[in-house]
């Protein structure tokens, strides 16, 4: 089998004297035929590593190799790295490197050095072309490899196989809560709010939004609602799951969790006015900004929650915004909504997707007493997606960046 190690190149002719000898040396050890293909960008543009990648693959397919490597310029093995033919899925060789202490970058991470087939490839289709300058292109293939069942996925261990859940088209569909004294105030004090949730993009009203792109303009789409200065919980076209919430002094509070469209998620918020806390989480696991997962999380806020007293509660829309404005709208479903009085403590939001907690629940979710507006009701089966991770090699990498 022969290896074709492609490296997106540009101006970066000390780390290519280190690499050539260097990780040659290293799978000569290994008794790997190889060749390497640098794809060197020339032009005064921002850098696009995705197109760059593409291109040294294309031709190192072309020379005749069974299988790649797209491996950073500034990544070099120490120990362990085996850069062998990835039989059943693409493989994620920088696991372990110099510059993060020697410990994985974050969950999901997807650089540095990462083995394909030919077929894999082809399957994926390879990079975006669209991400200019640093960052982003690596989560992209992530996410089309997830698309083509190429990564290592676990799934939350819900309660049920088919569920009822509203479907919301992202044009003119939208529903309301059952107006209750309980919800008419709830989110001025402590509270917590967790929602079931499957979110869809819409390309044909807003671009997704990449880095160094020209379209730059960036929306929310709304999940759950409380309208004027708008609460609640969002779907970005930047590929995450959004919390924003004012306080007393109109200051604006914003956290965020990454996560792909067309994936089941179970999200938590729970805000606490005694300790002046926001938590985020995800599947029952708070948000972690040192894992690369979003925000920070617990949050700490200033000042009392803003007063939204008789607001009505909206899911899929928000009357803030007019008619014509292209985030009206969410595009996506909704299985599940619980709202309680209280901030609920970590023990309990972790297994919330198996046992519910009635102290203080102030709200369950019943499609039937939900108002509904041009919503279909669909029932079928609800897989909510917990740890996606690459396929992995144990490797040790030295980062000279």
């Amino acid at each position: 089998m022969k290896l074709g190690v492609c490296v997106p190149y540009r101006n970066r002719e000390e780390h290519l004297h280190q690499f050539i000898p260097q990780v040659g040396k290293h799978l000569k050890e290994q008794g790997i035929e190889f060749c390497m293909y640098f794809a060197h960008q020339v032009d005064d543009k921002l850098f696009n590593r995705g197109a760059t990648k593409n291109i040294a693959a294309k031709h190192a397919f072309e020379d005749g190799c069974d299988y790649i490597v797209w491996h950073d310029i500034d990544m070099i093995p120490e120990k362990g790295a085996d850069y062998s033919y990835p039989e059943e899925y693409p493989i994620h060789l920088a696991t372990r490197i110099s510059q993060m202490d020697y410990q994985l970058k974050y969950h999901e991470y997807f650089g540095g050095a990462v083995l394909f087939t030919k077929e894999q490839v082809e399957k994926t289709n390879g990079y975006s072309n669209d991400y200019w300058d640093w960052g982003m292109e690596d989560d992209d293939l992530f996410y089309r490899c997830h698309l083509e069942g190429l990564t290592n996925d676990s799934y939350l261990d819900v309660p049920f196989k088919q569920k009822e859940f509203l479907r919301f088209n992202g044009e003119d569909s939208w529903a309301k809560l059952p107006k209750s004294r309980d919800l008419r105030k709830f989110n001025s004090e402590s509270h917590t709010v967790s929602i079931l949730t499957r979110a869809f993009q819409m390309p044909d009203k807003n671009p997704i939004y990449l880095i160094g792109s020209k379209e730059k303009k960036y929306v929310e789409y709304p999940i759950f609602r409380i309208a004027g200065y708008d609460y609640g919980i969002s779907f970005n076209n930047s590929r995450a799951l959004s919390l924003t919430f004012w306080n007393s002094f109109n200051q604006h509070n914003y956290m965020w969790l990454k996560r792909y469209d067309k994936q089941w998620s179970w999200v938590t918020v729970v805000l606490d006015v005694e300790s002046k806390k926001s938590h985020f989480y995800l599947n029952g696991t708070e948000v972690d900004s040192k894992a690369g997962h979003g925000s920070e999380s617990p949050w700490s806020f200033t000042g009392k929650l803003r007063k939204y007293t008789g607001k009505d509660c909206y899911l899929g829309t928000t009357p803030s915004l007019s008619e014509d404005d292209s985030a009206k709208y969410f595009k996506g479903d909704i299985a599940d909504i619980k709202i309680w009085d209280r901030a609920l403590p970590q023990e309990e939001v972790e297994s919330l997707h198996k046992e519910i907690p009635v102290d203080g629940l102030i709200y369950r979710y019943n499609i039937e007493d939900i108002e509904k507006y041009n919503t279909e009701v669909i029932k079928e089966e609800v897989k909510v997606p917990n740890s996606i991770i690459p396929y992995r090699r144990t490797a040790i990498h030295l980062s000279s960046t």
